[in-house]
């Protein structure tokens, strides 16, 4: 080729110094290219790290917000278990002891997922224990909490919930249910869902509860769910309910195994039907009456 255009030194070196620049060119771009590679992943890396070490602390964070179950008292036996469906989660439970050989008890789930559910706990908590100074009635509590949470957000989120109010003395359950799964009272094998109550806290700007008192024999068992545990169950084939019935029938009941029992069978199942890739958190709370004073 170019013995036929036998172009001149001038041409020839016009035509180096070209090719040169654009491989310079295209040399500096590549590496201008990469840096701004290099940098985008750094700070990808760097936010990463910033949002696993904020869901670490808000993990620990919510671990430290979960009471131990109480010990028993007088005959009455508790045992609770929370499994989040990832690293944090919306539900949460608490007991308070208010006065001698009687218990409040909360278990709840706040709408929504992730961080911004994992947050409002820390409200639900400290709303719970500060309106129990001086109101244990489940109605009146339930009534101030969702004043509380309403003017705090607006009704997004809200928190489904069951407040409960155990007398070991007088042997009473004395209850409110907040827009969340009915419980269960488990007597000579027959069940009573625990449903009366009102609509979730925080929905509405002034809500009203009714309560149900229920007292309690030896033998009975109750046992509280959200709905990651009542909805992972097929209703039609073996609803949550029979569940509790089979496990309360293991002799010698316990608190704790009906309890495990329960959450056993409800990691196991695979949620509602159609519905794929679904989680959520699993909460149980059990309550056993085994007449011991």
């Amino acid at each position: 080729m170019v013995r036929i255009v036998q172009p001149s030194e001038t041409t020839l070196d016009w035509i180096s110094d070209a090719v040169l620049s654009i491989a310079l060119g295209i040399a500096v771009y590549l590496w201008l290219d990469l840096r701004a590679t290099r940098r985008a992943l750094t700070e990808r890396e760097r936010d990463q790290l910033v949002f696993h070490t904020q869901l670490s602390l808000a993990e620990a964070m919510q671990r430290r917000l979960l009471p131990r179950a109480p010990d028993a008292v007088n005959g009455f036996s508790w045992a609770a278990m929370l499994m989040p469906a990832g690293r944090i989660g919306g539900d949460f439970f608490d007991f308070l002891n208010p006065d001698p050989g009687v218990r409040l008890m909360l278990i709840a789930d706040v709408s929504g997922k992730g961080i911004a559910a994992a947050m409002a706990l820390t409200l639900l908590r400290s709303t719970f224990r500060n309106v129990a100074r001086d109101a244990q009635s489940p109605a009146a509590l339930a009534s101030r909490m969702s004043a509380v949470f309403h003017d705090e957000w607006h009704g997004s989120p809200y928190v489904t919930a069951v407040i409960a109010r155990v007398d070991s003395i007088a042997r009473t359950l004395t209850y409110v249910n907040a827009g969340h799964p009915p419980g269960l009272l488990i007597r000579n094998d027959r069940e009573h869902a625990l449903a009366v109550g009102g609509p979730p806290l925080g929905l509405l700007s002034r809500a009203e509860y009714d309560e149900e008192c229920t007292p309690l024999n030896d033998g009975d068992v109750c046992a509280f769910v959200t709905d990651g545990v009542s909805e992972t169950f097929d209703e039609r084939l073996q609803p949550w309910r029979e569940v509790a019935q089979d496990a309360a029938r293991v002799q010698p009941v316990s608190a704790e195994g009906v309890c495990a029992t329960i959450m056993s069978r409800a990691l196991a199942g695979h949620g509602p039907d159609g519905v794929d890739g679904w989680a959520d958190d699993r909460t149980v709370i059990v309550l056993t009456v085994d007449g011991a004073r």
